[in-house]
């Protein structure tokens, strides 16, 4: 089965309290519903039915880690002193948007972010059952 590794990495990703994220196993699909939504009923019986499963979010400890793992690859030290402070005071975001001020390191976060967050969801993805492809090319 061909995996949505796109649609699966950014809803492994997101944060969002109002969307609900499921891989459809019998597809490699994914879909997102709004909470409250008609469709995310459905959604629901088609995960208590083991078609669906349901794709844990982020949340802001896994944010940080991934943050200060990428910090010492940072190639501007002024940058990165400042990006971990902005972590320590802001979190995630805060670390993301002080990344602005070295555009080479803000580009090699959002590499680094994906390749990480690839190698996350292959770790889920094998702890839930789900077969796929390990040779998958890296974000």
């Amino acid at each position: 089965m061909d995996l949505d590794w796109e649609g699966l990495a950014v809803a492994f990703a997101a944060r969002s309290t109002l969307m609900n994220h499921f891989l459809d196993r019998a597809t490699g699909e994914v879909h997102a519903h709004l909470n409250g939504s008609p469709e995310l009923r459905e959604a629901l019986l088609h995960e208590r039915s083991g078609r669906y499963l349901r794709i844990p979010k982020s949340t802001p400890d896994v944010d940080a880690a991934r943050c200060r793992d990428f910090a010492p690859r940072m190639e501007n030290a002024t940058a990165r002193a400042k990006a971990l402070s902005a972590l320590a005071s802001g979190g995630p975001g805060a670390f993301r948007d002080a990344l602005l001020s070295s555009p080479n390191d803000e580009k090699a976060w959002f590499v680094f972010r994906d390749r990480r967050v690839r190698e996350e969801l292959k770790v889920w993805l094998a702890a839930q059952g789900v077969r796929f492809d390990t040779s998958v090319p890296q974000a």
